[in-house]
């Protein structure tokens, strides 16, 4: 049997280690996942802010539309859309490739805006005209509208039970929608302007952030009705639930606090200082990381939930104000 010569068999020893080197990185690649990212709307600047969560840092900021406001993030479609108050339109992103992708004309004042989990329909409230525009995003189009209350605000969709929830601002109502027949349900009487709301991860209980009596209502979705009632700080705007269910977080605008709900005994178990005239709040997928998003002063306070400190604050945009779900 011919044998190789030294450099012969050094020269294929070193393409063997290439070869698995090369495929070790690849496979590394592959089963890399994108950290997640925040999605801050500044309404004031009309752009995005864009925050890796995994470095707590900025690293992007996308142009909009006109005053954007509202945030909604498909969690396994790689699509945000964003609200334009003042444009009466939304605009879809592609989240991988961190680009503009359409605008869609709605009308009217457009503020809240939700979608299901793969991105497929967008709800979308206007302000003015009492209605949700329901919208087909591969088509790009209005493919029907609901009349709710007056005013609607934030909404939740809830995919397992196919339901829809809207908070009617000035009919001090939370409405649940069937999103098959698209009837409504239940019309519920709540605190005094409702504006934000938040879902527990069991679907079992909503949360409705009434603004103008500064308290939460607690709503239990298979009754259809006001369980209690919790008092928080002045002027809420938004609330998150803990992925686990355990905890509620709320902004209060007028005192620029985070209040802490305890839901096993529904108390509020602490009270954290944010940035000026907090508004959107959500929490990042482990629970580890609340974001808040402040309106007065333009920036995100990330808060640590072991420790309900302060981890860090970003400089976002001007009116920093995220309603909805904005982390991915």
């Amino acid at each position: 049997m011919p044998t190789l010569s030294s450099s012969v068999l050094i020269k294929a020893i070193l393409q063997k280690i290439a070869f698995f080197v090369v495929f070790g990185v690849l496979l590394i690649a592959c089963n890399t996942e994108q950290p997640p990212y925040a999605y801050i709307t500044n309404q004031l600047s009309d752009d995005l802010s864009v925050i890796d969560t995994a470095n707590q840092q900025v690293v992007n900021t996308i142009a909009i539309g006109n005053r954007p406001v509202g945030i909604a993030i498909s969690q396994t479609g790689n699509l945000a859309f964003i609200s334009n108050s003042e444009g009466q339109d939304i605009t879809i992103i592609d989240t991988a490739l961190m680009q503009v992708t359409a605008h869609i004309l709605v009308g009217g004042s457009p503020v809240g805006i939700a979608t299901n989990n793969d991105g497929s329909k967008v709800y979308v409230a206007d302000w003015y005209q009492h209605k949700i525009s329901v919208i087909d995003s591969k088509q790009a189009k209005i493919i029907s509208t609901i009349a709710v209350g007056k005013s609607p605000a934030g909404m939740v969709v809830d995919d397992k039970n196919h339901r829809l929830y809207v908070a009617n601002r000035d009919d001090n109502t939370v409405m649940i929608i069937d999103t098959d027949s698209q009837q409504i349900l239940h019309a519920i009487t709540v605190g005094t302007a409702p504006f934000g709301l938040a879902l527990s991860p069991d679907g079992n209980t909503l949360y409705s952030v009434n603004v103008r009596s500064s308290d939460v209502s607690v709503i239990d979705t298979q009754l259809g009705k006001v369980t209690r009632t919790i008092n928080v700080g002045e002027w809420p705007y938004c609330a998150v639930v803990s992925p686990d269910g355990k905890h509620v977080y709320v902004t209060n605008q007028d005192d620029s606090t985070i209040s802490v709900i305890d839901t096993v005994n529904p108390t509020i178990i602490n009270t954290i200082d944010v940035g000026d005239s907090p508004e959107g709040i959500d929490i990042t997928a482990d629970g580890k990381f609340v974001y808040v998003a402040n309106w007065g002063d333009g920036s995100v306070s990330i808060i640590n939930t072991d420790t309900y400190a302060i981890e860090k604050t970003l400089t976002t945009g001007k009116g920093s104000r995220a309603f909805g779900q904005f982390i991915q």
